[in-house]
């Protein structure tokens, strides 16, 4: 085993970091048709100035792990990890967790920790986070070849469908707040809690690229006679002919109705319309209703992960 060092980010050398960030941008784009250069930039920005807090495995001028976190309040989330393809990549993904972990859980303000880490090189967290008293819950990375088709629908007669309008977005999270109460989702992630983390949440998406790229035109609202919102779907480009939607939500008083059949057929057209050929998205295999959708759709499970919570 090499003699390894284990430092925080702020101590590394930002130029031996980067070049181990390529490998990880270019593992993003051929395991998932994920574009991660936005989500790159801006980790390349704060570790330059000293802000990103985590760890890196180093061997000299060689990085060959790496993991960061963010702190929100009382609140730690585990933003990836991403480790070279070793003989010794499980020892570093373990003890780079180790560090990560103990010294969330340590802080007198952490009250809870979440991480939702995509895997790449066949590194295995589940057991470091099991060790450390997390919650482990299966996640789904799902994708639709959209030129195999898909089934079109017909929305419900007293539904229109419009643009996304972001002035509505207020009204919007509280349709996810809904749509997500008594769900496993808002056992994973905590925004979906509370009025104010559903549309913290929601701008996330539209301002951040952590889902991707927002794309306005591949977007919708569903709106009552009353022009009140009961269901909205955001898309967002990942990268070349791959999309994504990072979240769907219907009102509970429109489900069953086809709404959500009528926002999905909207966006996916409109995907296509723009020379999309892949859409993906994420799922927890719990909420059976919503995976056995899409699968009816036409998605197919591209990658596996998992979703680790710990709270006090």
């Amino acid at each position: 085993m090499l003699d390894l060092k284990y430092l925080p980010i702020s101590y590394a050398d930002p130029s031996t970091l980067f070049s181990l960030m390529d490998e990880e941008e270019k593992a993003w784009l051929s395991d998932l048709g994920w574009d991660y250069s936005p989500i790159r930039r801006i980790l390349a920005t704060f570790i330059r100035q000293n802000l990103l807090p985590g760890y890196v495995a180093v061997y000299g001028n060689e990085a060959f792990g790496y993991t960061y976190f963010l702190i929100n309040k009382s609140k730690g989330i585990i933003g990836a990890i991403y480790v070279k393809a070793t003989e010794h990549s499980q020892e570093i993904t373990d003890k780079l967790l180790s560090l990560t972990i103990s010294g969330l859980k340590d802080s007198p303000r952490i009250r809870r920790v979440e991480a939702q880490i995509m895997p790449f090189n066949d590194i295995d967290i589940k057991d470091i986070f099991a060790k450390n008293g997390f919650r482990y819950f299966p996640r789904r990375y799902l994708s639709l070849d959209l030129n195999a088709g898909f089934l079109k629908r017909t929305p419900a007669s007293a539904v229109k469908i419009v643009r996304w309008d972001s002035s509505r977005l207020s009204r919007n999270a509280d349709i996810l707040l809904k749509s997500y109460r008594n769900q496993t989702d808002a056992v994973i992630c905590a925004d979906y809690r509370t009025a104010s983390g559903c549309e913290s949440y929601l701008r996330s998406i539209l301002e951040n690229p952590g889902c991707g790229v927002f794309m306005p035109e591949v977007s919708f609202m569903g709106l009552e006679e009353n022009n009140e919102p009961c269901g909205f779907i955001i898309g967002c480009r990942l990268s070349d002919g791959v999309g994504m939607i990072p979240q769907i939500a219907v009102h509970p008083s429109h489900q069953g109705k086809k709404l959500g059949n009528a926002l999905m057929d909207r966006s996916l057209e409109e995907f296509r319309k723009l020379g999309f050929q892949r859409i993906s998205l994420t799922v927890t295999p719990e909420n059976g209703k919503a995976y056995e959708w899409y699968s009816r759709l036409g998605f197919k499970v591209g990658k596996n992960f998992g979703a680790f919570v710990w709270e006090l």
